[in-house]
């Protein structure tokens, strides 16, 4: 995969999480947007334990300090990222794994279409992989009548996005094109205090990619594979950390937080730590080679790794329902 392209993708999810740092969704007179499916200076009342919530599990994750998430979240994985790993494992392109691209008409709210924004952009990220450019079209459409609803579609060029789909030898500047527009995108959202709808973005770019990851690894189990797909318990936590900030407004925040504690049950066991180490240099075929020393080593088993697929299939089934 091309290094740079990669790095910026990164860098645009970091952007887009750091964005949630930015406070609750008001609008410029400190009232609740209406725009973002809220209702001006009314508070929700909500029963967190009919959502299987406690208060224990909330408090867990609203003490993160949402002022470090940049740093945290520094091994934030790119859709690119995860379908390059399946692509690298010969796996063949299957629709069957892409979330239904007729689905987004069914969308009402606003946390639909921001979630599902992310679902779909997830999605573009697999099919950019596989050169599926006539599909790439179809979820390009999607991307752009949800983000046009959201009221953010300025920061997207659509007729050079679409042009550029339609070569498969130009799908690199197709997704660098996609990265400027999201800079731009998350930096509007949370110039208007709309950091709640970059929250759902990210929520549904990272939960998409890891229900594609585990679809793939329950079909072919590849160590790389497993080891993307449990790394992923940090940035779950740091995905909670945000999304608890907003239960209060809206039960569907609720609902999303309660699908996703689920997730956190089933990754518990999963540890991860850093070997440190001196880095080791050799020279093969008249070529330097550096090996690092400091490495970090994952450790779930079998049993736990199905649990996980299992569980992640049943979170998209659930936020599928939910859109």
């Amino acid at each position: 995969m091309n290094t740079i392209l990669h790095s910026a993708l990164v860098a645009a999810s970091l952007l887009v999480f750091a964005g949630c740092a930015g406070g609750g969704n008001t609008n410029n007179n400190g009232e609740n947007s209406d725009n973002d499916g809220y209702k001006s200076g009314q508070m929700v009342q909500i029963n967190y334990a009919d959502y299987g919530l406690d208060q224990d599990f909330i408090n867990r994750y609203d003490s993160l300090n949402i002022a470090d998430i940049g740093d945290m979240i520094q091994s934030f994985p790119s859709p690119v990222e995860m379908a390059a790993i399946i692509q690298n494992m010969n796996v063949p392109y299957r629709t069957k794994y892409l979330f239904p691209k007729d689905a987004a008409k069914n969308f009402e709210t606003n946390f639909k279409k921001a979630l599902g924004l992310g679902v779909y952009c997830a999605d573009l990220g697999y099919l950019n992989v596989y050169n599926q450019s006539r599909d790439v079209i179809d979820y390009l459409v999607n991307i752009r009548q949800l983000s046009d609803q959201l009221k953010i579609g300025q920061f997207f060029d659509f007729s050079t996005l679409k042009n550029i789909a339609t070569n498969s030898d130009n799908l690199d500047s197709l997704l660098i094109l996609s990265v400027q527009s999201y800079f731009n995108m998350d930096a509007y959202l949370r110039q208007n205090d709309r950091s709640n709808l970059s929250a759902l973005m990210v929520t549904g770019v990272w939960l998409e990619s890891l229900y594609l990851a585990c679809d793939v690894y329950q079909e072919k189990q590849n160590k790389q594979l497993k080891d993307f797909i449990a790394s992923q318990k940090p940035i779950l936590a740091n995905l909670l950390g945000v999304l608890v900030k907003f239960i209060k407004s809206d039960p569907d925040y609720v609902k999303l937080v309660a699908n996703l504690k689920d997730l956190v049950n089933a990754m518990e066991n999963i540890t991860i730590e850093t070997i440190e180490g001196e880095d080791q240099h050799e020279i093969v075929d008249g070529q330097s080679i550096t090996t690092q020393g400091e490495h970090t080593e994952i450790t779930v088993s079998d049993e736990q790794m199905m649990q996980i697929v299992k569980v992640t299939q049943n979170i998209r089934k659930k936020i599928a329902e939910q859109l």
